[in-house]
């Protein structure tokens, strides 16, 4: 994940967190050659169904933020999307 994708992602979860509200996954969804980052409610048909396909594209950063989220774990999560594990 680059730098600006980073800080864009962050500061529209940290919105939805600060809000409140019910629970959302982010899913980084392949869109021609790039990429586009998706805050979806965990009640919403694309959700279940990006979950599904999540086992193949390794595309889920996490699951259920809410109101109660801390918002230091989410910036870890992030950070940790796009990481290769250390050997």
């Amino acid at each position: 994940m680059t730098q600006a994708e980073l800080r864009k992602l962050f500061a529209r979860i940290k919105k939805r967190v600060v809000a409140g509200g019910k629970p959302f996954g982010v899913f980084a969804i392949k869109v021609g050659g790039g990429r586009q980052f998706k805050l979806l409610s965990v009640s919403s048909e694309e959700y279940k169904a990006q979950l599904r396909l999540d086992e193949a594209f390794k595309h889920c950063l996490a699951i259920a933020y809410d109101g109660r989220a801390n918002l230091g774990d989410v910036w870890e999560d992030l950070c940790a999307f796009d990481q290769v594990p250390a050997a």
